[in-house]
C-alpha cells in the first residue's frame, strides 16, 4: 500500500470527504499542464456561449445603439415565427434519417468489408472517399448532378428510357428534402463504415465459434452475436452523427439556401438567416442557437448515461465469463 501511494505520488481523498473546488485546489499544480488549452477553450468556446445567452435576452437594434433587456420574448418571438414548426419538422427529418441511413449503409459496408474478398483494401479506399471529400466541394458536384436542365442524373435517366422529362430534385418542395438526405448519407456512411468495421474486428471468434456449437444459423449469429457486440460503438457513432447533422449547414445552404419554400431550412439555416440574410436579427438567431445548444446538452446527457449503464453491463458479463467458455444465452445450447 505504501509503495502504491508513493507512486501516486500523492494520496487518493475518500469519495464525498471534499467537493469539486476542494478538489481542484488541492490538485491546482496538475492543472497548469491544462491552462492553455482552458484559456483558448475560455476565449473561442465559453465567452462565445456568454455572449450568446446575453444577446439571446436583450433586444439589439440592427443599426447600432443600446441592448435592452427584454427577458424571454426573443424565445417567444423565436417560437411564434410562422416558419418554426416547418423548421423544426425538417430537423427532426433530417437528422433520423441521415443518422438512420448512414448508419445501416455503414454497416452493411463493414459487414461485407470485413469478409476475406479480393481487393478489400481498395473497396475500403474507394468507399471513404465521400468522407474526405470537402463539403462544399461535394455540395457543388451534386447541385450541378441534381440541375434540371444540365444534370448528369436526369439525363442518363432519360437516356434509358426510364423518364421522360428531367427531374427537378432540388426545386421541387416534396424531392428537395429527400434529396438533401440522399447527399448528406453519402458523405457520411463512410464515418459510420470505419467505426463499426473497428468494432467488427474486435469481436472475439469464440463468440461466433460457440453460436455455431450451439446451432446458430447466420442470422441468429447476426442478431445475437454481432448486433449486441457492436452496441457501445453504435451508440457513440449516433451520437456523434446526430450532433453533426443538427449542426449541418454546407450540404443544405450550398445546395437550396434552405429553399423553395422553407421546405429544406433546417434550424442551424434557420440561426444563419435569422442573423444573416435581410434584415439581421441577432436576438433571435441568439435564442435559436440556446435552444439548440439545450437540446444537444440533453441529449448528450442521456446517451452519455446510456453508454455507461452499457460499458458497466459488459464489465459485469466479461467478469462472469472470465476462468470459463463464453455463455451465449441464458443456458447452455440456447441463443436468444
Amino acid at each position: 500500500m505504501a509503495t502504491a501511494t508513493r507512486m501516486l505520488g500523492r494520496p487518493r481523498r475518500a469519495a464525498g470527504s471534499a467537493n469539486v473546488f476542494a478538489e481542484m485546489w488541492h490538485y491546482r499544480g496538475d492543472y497548469l499542464y491544462v491552462l492553455p488549452a482552458l484559456i483558448v477553450m475560455g476565449v473561442v468556446i465559453i465567452y462565445p456561449l456568454i455572449k450568446v445567452i446575453w444577446l439571446s435576452v436583450h433586444y439589439t437594434s440592427p443599426y447600432g445603439g443600446g441592448e435592452q433587456f427584454v427577458g424571454l420574448d426573443n424565445y417567444k418571438d423565436a417560437v411564434h415565427d410562422e416558419h418554426f414548426s416547418i423548421v423544426v419538422k425538417n430537423t427532426i427529418v433530417w437528422t433520423f434519417a441521415s443518422t438512420v441511413l448512414a448508419l445501416f449503409l455503414g454497416l452493411a459496408a463493414a459487414i461485407l468489408l470485413s469478409r476475406p474478398i479480393r481487393f478489400r483494401g481498395f473497396f475500403r479506399s474507394v468507399l471513404f472517399i465521400p468522407y474526405i471529400i470537402g463539403q462544399v466541394t461535394a455540395a457543388f458536384v451534386w447541385k450541378w448532378m441534381f440541375h434540371a436542365d444540365f444534370g448528369v442524373i436526369s439525363g442518363l435517366l432519360i437516356q434509358m428510357g426510364v423518364i421522360k422529362t428531367p427531374i427537378k430534385f432540388i426545386d421541387s418542395t416534396s424531392l428537395v428534402l429527400p434529396s438533401l438526405i440522399a447527399v448528406n448519407v453519402w458523405k457520411e456512411f463512410p464515418f459510420a463504415m470505419i467505426m463499426l468495421l473497428a468494432g467488427l474486428q474486435a469481436i472475439p471468434e469464440q463468440l461466433y465459434n460457440a453460436a455455431k456449437i450451439d446451432g446458430a444459423g447466420r442470422w441468429r449469429r447476426f442478431t445475437d452475436v454481432t448486433i449486441p457486440q457492436l452496441m457501445p460503438v453504435i451508440t457513440v457513432a449516433s451520437i456523434l452523427l446526430i450532433i453533426a447533422n443538427v449542426n449541418a449547414f454546407t450540404i443544405v445552404w450550398v445546395l437550396t439556401g434552405g429553399g423553395p419554400a422553407y421546405r429544406s431550412q433546417i434550424f442551424i439555416t434557420h440561426v444563419y438567416s435569422q442573423a444573416f440574410v435581410g434584415s439581421p436579427h441577432f436576438e433571435l438567431a441568439s435564442a435559436l442557437g440556446v435552444m439548440i445548444f439545450v437540446a444537444l446538452m440533453i441529449f448528450a446527457i442521456f446517451y452519455v448515461r446510456l453508454l455507461t449503464r452499457q460499458s458497466r453491463s459488459n464489465r459485469v458479463i466479461e467478469d462472469e465469463s472470465v476462468g470459463g467458455p463464453v455463455a451465449i444465452g441464458s443456458a447452455p445450447g440456447s441463443i436468444r
